[in-house]
C-alpha cells in the first residue's frame, strides 16, 4: 500500500469518497484475478466483504464509472513503475525462478489428494531486477 500511496491523486480533494491507494489496490487485485474491464473490476470489488475491502484500504466498493473517470486522469508514466514495484514485492523464488504466485495454496505447499505437491501456477515477471520507483 505504501508504494500505491505514492501515485499522485489527480482528483479535487473535495468530495473524494475513496482513497486512491485503496482503489489502485482493488484494481490491481481484480486484474490479477482475471478482470479485464472497469465493469469487471467494479463487479469484483462489489463481491468483496467489508473486511476484505478494508484490507485493501477502502470502506465500500467503487462503481465502474468512478474507476473509469479516475483511471482516465491518472498519469500512466507514474503509475506503471509503482505498480511494477508493488507486484515485485509479491514475488518469490521457487525452484530457482523468480515468480509471482497466482495460486496461494501452491505457495503454502498444499498437497493434492495423492499427497503429491501441486504444480505451481506462476508467471515469471518481465524483469529479474526490481523496478525503481520514481
Amino acid at each position: 500500500m505504501e508504494l500505491l500511496a505514492q501515485v499522485p491523486d489527480p482528483r479535487d480533494p473535495r468530495g473524494v469518497r475513496y482513497p486512491l491507494a485503496g482503489i489502485l489496490a482493488v484494481a490491481v487485485s481484480a486484474v490479477l484475478t482475471g478482470a479485464r474491464s472497469f465493469a469487471a473490476i467494479g463487479g469484483w470489488a462489489g463481491d468483496l466483504s467489508g473486511p476484505e475491502l478494508a484490507r485493501l484500504g477502502i470502506e465500500a466498493a467503487p462503481q465502474e464509472s468512478t474507476l473509469r473517470k479516475l483511471f482516465a486522469r491518472l498519469d500512466a508514466d507514474v503509475l506503471d513503475p509503482l505498480v511494477g514495484s508493488f507486484l515485485w514485492t509479491r514475488t518469490r523464488v521457487i525452484d530457482g525462478r523468480r515468480v509471482i504466485a497466482v495460486d496461494g495454496k501452491t505457495v503454502r505447499g498444499a498437497r493434492g489428494r495423492s499427497g503429491a505437491a501441486r504444480p505451481p501456477r506462476t508467471w515469471p515477471p518481465r524483469s529479474t531486477t526490481p523496478p525503481a520507483p520514481s
